[in-house]
């Protein structure tokens, strides 16, 4: 029922704060960190690909909040272009009318092309920067972990690093997997598959997994859930995009009707992913993941409340409004649960056919504590902190700090 660019949503609803607000809140955050250290000012470019849906009303997003507190120079919005749609095997076009062809979107891996394009990522390079962040999806929770796996991008000096999470088996979330060509015996050490891929590759394999995918002892897949969250070194990104104009291996995924082997449900197209720029790396190139705890993972809001409720009775995440705002309170209570604070874990609870684990709602605005170091920091005697299970706690303000706390209901800080 949400008519608006997705990026103006809610994060959550007790505080109100839009994905792109909360987005605009770490980056200048973390700008303070690090201009506090290095004695100047800090900027970090912030890139948005947008398609010609989404184009004008994110512009006006910025434009109506006074760009969140950006500096509108350190702001770009790369407009995708759309491709012509396709109605059966033989790649006949769709029409959208007598004399227009219909067309879609072409997928995230757009994204490489555009950087190419602008130049930015050659730019970037020049100014000294070393790393390259890219995120997909209406979810906050990136910036719970991307100082980490930043971390172990360089330590481990790294080309491209994914941030992943445990995955059950059947939750529509890609993976990461070794692959090895059949004829040429080439090996991928680190190849990412999206999830309704996984189970025909995995019997086609035989085997250990001619059942497919299967939980373990654990309770989780064997193979990492890819979040979406990658981290590029930026002299080998710019070399890969100069060598291929960040093309990346496009792929057709089609519906099609019963009964008719050639005609699709509805128009599809050619498209690709952001993640596929793996598959433009050399094979000796440092290639690896991070994986973090599932409470810090994927949780976006990309479905509506049919499609939420649908994969809720299958006993997976239903990635809609509400899975997202818990998971929000979830990670900034786990957050504190990690610091010595008493704070109760959720319980599991139906809204609409939809299952979600709902515990105190705990937001920490990015200006309180955009990083863990930071949120140590706020909270000296975190163990003097107790939250009941029904509490609201919102903190928002730079120079906050808790002592002690015990809350049974709500309470809003604001500085």
């Amino acid at each position: 029922g949400f008519d608006g660019v997705k990026l103006a949503l809610p994060s959550e609803i007790a505080s109100g704060a839009s994905v792109l607000a909360v987005y605009a809140g770490h980056i200048l955050a973390l700008q303070r960190l690090v201009a506090a250290r290095l004695g100047r000012a800090v900027r970090m470019p912030f890139v948005i690909m947008t398609s010609q849906d989404t184009h004008a009303g994110t512009a006006e997003l910025f434009a109506e909040h006074g760009h969140f507190g950006l500096e509108p120079s350190q702001v770009t919005l790369l407009l995708q272009q759309r491709v012509a749609a396709l109605v059966d095997d033989d790649a006949r076009f769709a029409a959208a009318g007598k004399y227009e062809l219909l067309t879609k979107p072409h997928g995230h891996g757009d994204v490489h092309v555009l950087l190419h394009r602008a130049g930015l990522a050659a730019r970037w390079l020049k100014e000294g920067r070393k790393w390259v962040m890219f995120f997909q999806d209406t979810s906050t929770l990136y910036f719970s972990t991307f100082l980490a796996t930043l971390g172990v991008s360089a330590r481990r000096q790294l080309d491209l690093n994914f941030a992943c999470m445990p995955r059950r088996a059947g939750m529509a979330l890609g993976v990461l997997a070794t692959m090895t060509h059949a004829d040429s015996g080439a090996v991928m050490r680190v190849a990412p598959v999206e999830y309704n891929q996984l189970q025909p590759l995995l019997k086609a394999t035989g085997g250990k997994y001619a059942q497919g995918d299967a939980n373990g002892a654990d309770g989780y897949s064997p193979f990492p859930g890819n979040t979406n969250a990658i981290f590029a070194a930026l002299p080998m990104y710019v070399a890969v995009l100069t060598r291929t104009g960040g093309m990346v291996p496009e792929f057709v995924n089609p519906k099609y009707k019963k009964g008719d082997g050639a005609g699709f449900q509805s128009p599809t197209r050619l498209e690709c992913m952001m993640q596929d720029y793996a598959r433009l790396l050399d094979e000796d190139a440092a290639v690896g993941f991070t994986s973090h705890p599932i409470e810090y993972g994927y949780f976006p809001c990309k479905n509506n409340l049919a499609d939420a409720q649908a994969l809720s009775a299958k006993g997976v995440p239903s990635y809609g409004a509400a899975s997202s705002e818990m998971a929000v309170y979830a990670a900034h209570a786990a957050a504190l649960r990690r610091l010595g604070a008493a704070v109760p874990v959720g319980v599991e609870r139906s809204f609409h056919g939809v299952v979600v684990t709902q515990g105190p709602a705990v937001v920490f605005a990015p200006s309180f504590a955009p990083t863990m170091s930071e949120l140590r920091r706020r909270f000296p005697t975190a163990s003097a902190v107790r939250l009941t299970a029904r509490s609201t706690l919102l903190v928002d303000g730079e120079d906050v700090t808790i002592d002690a706390l015990e809350l049974d209901g709500a309470l809003e800080v604001r500085v």
